[in-house]
């Protein structure tokens, strides 16, 4: 893992990458695509089937947005932001399937999730909508704290601002999220520790 960081870090493969040489971005694929998996198959209870569905649309996004990757944060962030919005549009589809098959007509507007699969996954698309209302600079910190993981001397390191600021912002991003989903009648969620990871 960490070995694969470093390599994700290097300079020379995201030039290569933003050049759009294939070879550098297959091995960023290579690298991220992994631990792109377990999330899948751990988080939201996929088949291995819809893993490898939903991974191959990423691939395939990635592959048309690669040159357009300027820098401004990790290139394993830019690959889970890119699954991140794959993964909303394969849950808002299921949910509109589901929906259409069980559900009549009438009552769409008003249909609520009947299983608690369907209802967390719903939650995470709501999550997802409103962390597109927070400041860049809170968007990285939570993606790089929550998604990938991250300590905060190695946030620190990627972002060049210490690690007071990041616990700041990463409150500041948990109190707004939790007052936007509270705005729109979905659960705030628990209290989040601001502590930094030992």
């Amino acid at each position: 893992m960490g070995r694969s960081r470093s390599e994700l870090d290097d300079p020379r493969l995201r030039r290569a990458v933003q050049a759009g040489d294939r070879a550098a971005i297959s091995r960023v694929l290579e690298l991220c695509l992994p631990s792109l998996r377990r999330r899948l198959a751990r988080r939201l209870g996929l088949s291995a089937d819809d893993c490898e569905d939903l991974l191959q649309e990423v691939q395939v996004a990635f592959l048309s947005a690669a040159t357009r990757y300027r820098g401004e944060c990790s290139l394993q962030t830019f690959v889970s932001e890119i699954a991140c919005h794959k993964c909303s549009d394969y849950l808002r589809a299921r949910r509109r399937e589901r929906i259409r098959k069980t559900r009549p007509r009438a009552a769409e507007r008003s249909a609520q999730p009947d299983d608690p699969f369907l209802g967390e996954a719903l939650e995470m698309v709501a999550v997802r909508e409103a962390m597109a209302r927070l400041t860049a600079r809170e968007q990285q910190v939570l993606q790089l704290y929550y998604l990938e993981q991250k300590s905060y001397q190695e946030i620190s390191a990627e972002m060049g601002i210490g690690t007071g600021t990041i616990s700041s912002l990463k409150a500041e991003a948990l109190l707004k999220l939790r007052g936007i989903m509270g705005e729109e009648g979905r659960p705030a969620g628990p209290e989040v520790s601001n502590e930094p990871p030992g």
